[in-house]
């Protein structure tokens, strides 16, 4: 758990980083896709970083963290970042890349608040960033064994074996595994993640709810066409809809 003399440190600076949060996050992604843009093409959602709806979640995730620590001493949030660790294993995020975002995240860090940024204040942040990233690592090495996969190499080859057109913009695709092998049980609710080769090249990714039929070998995804007023919202349901 967080160290006495960082947790002093975290309680008296989470007021400061809290109210920052917007101007940390937005300079921390303008950094991040400007040194890996991959990152950007083909992981993170363009439609949610286009919108903002996506840009405070990550440095709101480690106030919300570094909150818990300081204030319930001993104890670890398992219920949130089981929560963020699924959703990083349904993308293949993998270690390497928590480095590439403390890089950039604490950049951003120092950047906005400056000289409020001491050396004391930036190691107690650092062992808060560590902290969750490393029990996120383990939670996802865990998840990816489960599956026998490696870290990162989540993606399998499906087709589509029938689609039916529900309504004007929502149709259903009933899909197989490309290589002839048996389709993954899954339990109700559960959702997958679904890669798409774009005209520009990116491969975005997006997550839709799993169903299927008694006994049969087909699962099924249901997606609705998303009539964004500006792009690239709804880029992966239009491109679905318009060529798959």
């Amino acid at each position: 758990m967080l160290s006495d003399r960082s947790t002093a440190t975290v309680r008296a600076t989470l007021p400061a980083v809290g109210a920052a949060i917007g101007d940390i996050a937005g300079l921390f992604y303008e950094k991040l896709f400007e040194a890996h843009p991959e990152l950007l093409r083909d992981l993170f959602n363009r439609g949610n970083q286009a919108s903002g709806d996506q840009r405070t979640a990550l440095a709101g995730s480690i106030a919300a963290f570094a909150t818990a620590l300081v204030e319930h001493p001993g104890t670890r949030p398992d219920v949130m970042l089981d929560r963020i660790a699924h959703k990083h294993a349904s993308l293949g995020v993998t270690p390497e890349q928590y480095e590439v975002v403390h890089t950039h995240l604490f950049a951003a860090i120092a950047d906005v608040l400056g000289d409020a940024v001491t050396p004391e204040v930036a190691a107690a942040w650092d062992e808060v960033y560590w902290l969750m990233a490393n029990a996120l690592i383990a939670k996802e090495a865990r998840l990816y064994a489960q599956q026998g996969v490696a870290a990162g190499d989540v993606w399998r080859e499906w087709e589509v074996a029938a689609r039916i057109e529900e309504t004007v913009d929502v149709a259903t695709f009933h899909l197989r595994p490309a290589d002839g092998g048996d389709a993954p049980v899954f339990r109700p609710g559960q959702y997958v993640s679904v890669q798409v080769a774009l005209a520009d090249g990116a491969r975005q990714i997006r997550q839709y709810s799993l169903s299927s039929s008694p006994g049969s070998r087909l699962r099924s995804i249901t997606v609705k066409r998303v009539r964004g007023e500006a792009a690239p919202d709804g880029e992966v349901s239009l491109h679905l809809h318009q060529h798959t």
